[in-house]
């Protein structure tokens, strides 16, 4: 019977030094079969069979553990062992010298014995293990039984160090994931506390790691979450549900170190550690995303509202501009029934010119407000006299439309300022447009009473302008769309009264960008009065009166003077005739800006030239050029249909004197006449 003291004796030391450290392990297997078999070398390690490669895990040779890398396949282990299948491989005398020759490790070595074996631990991985001595031996039956016992608690050992590495390469990973991902994690534990954070939940508290282990999630927050809820009991309810299983997510507002607040969106879950129950934490800042999604919340709601505001509009503007056309198209065809008698005529022909001015005033709206809403209104800043521009729209342009609409009602003018002229800078093609605007729209809600308009004497860099009336005021629920365009439509004022809802909202655009900004007071059925401020005239010296104007007549009495009419369309001539003729002013006609030079020179005592821009032969500014040239000090006045702001600047720079747009107001072109005569 074999005996197997050496066995026991090895069994025994191995027994007695085993640990938990499996490389540790591996080295006392290699200790204990040196002392139990006196070997000369020892070498254990894992084959890659692919690669042909072998890898040590300890070397022992000479009475010493050594350090060996690797060795390839012109090692003695290696080429001895390549076909062995798991058993023992034993070589000696010749047949082992001619394995050693090429290995460097026992070159001119007299290695007598040699017993190899290797196990498979993997796909196409191996445990090698091999012994060998300088002299020979004849225990090999035992030698074999202790190499295979040896070999088992080997491979135990490398599937404990491979399974050691594998789970410490998968912490690593994790742990890299942990401290490196874009959304802050925590964990905390059954009593609700933080035992772990990552850099990006310090990132998002303001903090370091130490200042948040050991806090509560409720000791980040604010007392109470938007919901009214208290963070603590919330909190607590929230973790307690994950620690039973249940997975949460819930949006949070979180509080930094800096007491600053943000919006976050939180996910529990729970898991298992050595430690014990601990619930994962994963905190995003959803801050940026809750204000973009409200951002388009609102821009939808808006989009939504334009949307309805302008089919609204569309309804309306057909409505509008239908109404005078009926009344211009169908007072013209009784008109041509010749048994219309000619006071009936005189009363169709004031209806079809009070419906052509509400037409052109809503063609003039809708130009505006497609300009300003693509940015392209052009604001041309120049020096004017407001007294004197004030002073035109009460006893001129608005004055008129009063007495059309409602003669009834006062009008007053109130400057704050007693000065002959005050000049400003300005656009006064805007301003006026501005002011009667807003005196139109005062005329549409007064019943009875006044209306009043001026400005208050100036005061910090600013004068201030006003438009009081005493009409039906403004509803308190419907103010905030007194100034949107389309405005009218949402019933700002009462529907019946007419009007498209644009003129307002132009008022408050043009305000903005002559550098002032508009506001109102109104008290319902006791009326409303619109502010507005544009920038004072610098230096300027104060006094403490003010001047109210009504409303008065100018005589224009032109007999002895002689006008010229420079305009290639015969109608408009005709007009323009007709016109002068109460003046008792003698008038000639240009039918191109040729004839209207060689007109001026044969009648040097012309007292004044109505331009047309637009004629064939030479345009209206080279024949004011001319014209100019030949007599500075002729009053030259414009007429254009172009009622662009560049287009007014390019006829007074070619040297008119002033200009009035088409079609023309009667009353407006005889006060700017009476002004430069």
């Amino acid at each position: 019977m074999l005996n197997s003291k050496k066995l026991s004796a090895f069994c025994n030391e191995v027994r007695q030094q085993i640990t938990v450290h499996p490389v540790q392990n591996i080295e006392t297997v290699i200790n204990a079969l040196h002392h139990t078999l006196g070997l000369s070398a020892i070498f254990t390690g894992t084959l890659d069979g692919s690669k042909q490669q072998l890898d040590y895990r300890a070397a022992f040779l000479h009475g010493n553990f050594v350090k060996i890398e690797q060795l390839h396949d012109t090692s003695l282990c290696l080429k001895i062992l390549k076909e062995a299948k798991g058993n023992l491989i034993v070589k000696t005398g010749a047949e082992l010298r001619k394995f050693i020759a090429n290995d460097l490790l026992f070159e001119n070595k007299l290695m007598r014995y040699f017993a190899g074996t290797k196990q498979l631990i993997g796909q196409n991985k191996w445990l090698v293990l091999c012994v060998l001595d300088y002299k020979n031996r004849n225990d090999s039956e035992e030698l074999s039984m202790i190499i295979g016992e040896a070999s088992k608690l080997l491979v135990r050992e490398e599937l404990q160090l491979r399974k050691e590495q594998q789970m410490s390469e998968e912490l690593e990973r994790y742990k890299t994931v942990f401290l490196n991902a874009n959304d802050g994690i925590m964990l905390l534990n059954n009593s609700n506390t933080i035992v772990e954070v990552n850099q990006k939940v310090c990132e998002l508290f303001l903090c370091e790691r130490q200042e948040i282990i050991g806090k509560k999630p409720h000791e980040l927050s604010p007392k109470t979450q938007p919901d009214g809820s208290l963070s603590s009991e919330k909190a607590l309810d929230l973790i307690q549900k994950a620690l039973a299983g249940e997975p949460q997510r819930f949006h949070w507002q979180h509080m930094r170190m800096d007491n600053s607040l943000f919006e976050a969106e939180v996910s529990l879950n729970s898991s298992t550690l050595q430690s014990g129950r601990v619930v994962q934490a994963v905190v995003r800042d959803v801050t940026s995303a809750k204000k973009a999604e409200k951002a388009l919340i609102d821009a939808r709601l808006k989009a939504e509202d334009a949307d309805r505001l302008k089919s609204a509009f569309l309804a309306n503007m057909s409505h509008e501009i239908r109404t005078p056309l009926n009344s211009i198209i169908g007072f013209s065809e009784i008109m041509l029934d010749e048994e219309t008698d000619p006071d009936e005529k005189e009363q169709y022909l004031q209806l079809i010119s009070s419906a052509g001015k509400t037409l052109l005033q809503l063609i003039d709206d809708i130009i505006d407000i497609s300009k300003i809403e693509a940015g392209q209104i052009r604001i041309a800043l120049s020096e004017f006299d407001l007294h004197q521009v004030l002073d035109e729209i009460l006893i001129n342009a608005f004055n008129e439309r009063k007495k059309r609409e409602k003669d009834h009602i006062e009008i007053r003018l109130r400057k704050g300022l007693t000065l002959d002229n005050f000049f400003i800078e300005s656009d006064p093609f805007r301003f006026r447009q501005i002011m009667m605007n807003l005196l139109v729209n005062a005329l549409k809600f007064v019943d009875s009473g006044f209306i009043e308009f001026g400005y208050t004497q100036p005061k910090g860099g600013l004068i201030q302008f006003y438009v009081k009336d005493t009409g039906i005021g403004i509803e308190r629920d419907k103010s905030h769309l007194i100034f949107q365009r389309f405005g009218q439509i949402d019933s700002t004022y009462k529907r019946n009264l007419d009007g498209t809802g644009l003129g307002l909202a132009i008022c408050n655009s043009l305000i903005e960008l002559l550098g002032g900004k508009i506001w109102f007071d109104s008290e319902e059925g006791k009326g409303t009065t619109f502010y507005f401020t544009l920038p004072a005239p610098k230096n300027l010296v104060l006094n403490n009166k003010d001047e109210v104007v009504r409303f008065g007549k100018i005589n224009r009495d032109w007999s002895g003077l002689k006008f010229l009419i420079a305009d290639d369309v015969k109608a408009n001539y005709l007009f323009l005739k007709a016109v002068m003729k109460e003046t008792g002013a003698q008038i000639l006609w240009a039918q191109n800006g040729e004839e209207a030079i060689s007109i001026a020179k044969q009648h040097a005592d012309l007292s004044l030239v109505l331009m047309d821009i637009r004629m064939p032969e030479i345009d209206g500014y080279k024949a004011t050029k001319k014209i100019k040239a030949l007599f500075p000090r002729l009053p030259i006045i414009a007429q254009t249909a172009f009622a662009e702001t560049e287009n007014q600047k390019a006829a007074l720079e070619a040297g008119c004197d002033d200009y009035i747009t088409k079609p023309i107001s009667i009353t407006e072109l005889l006060s700017v006449i009476n002004k430069l005569l």
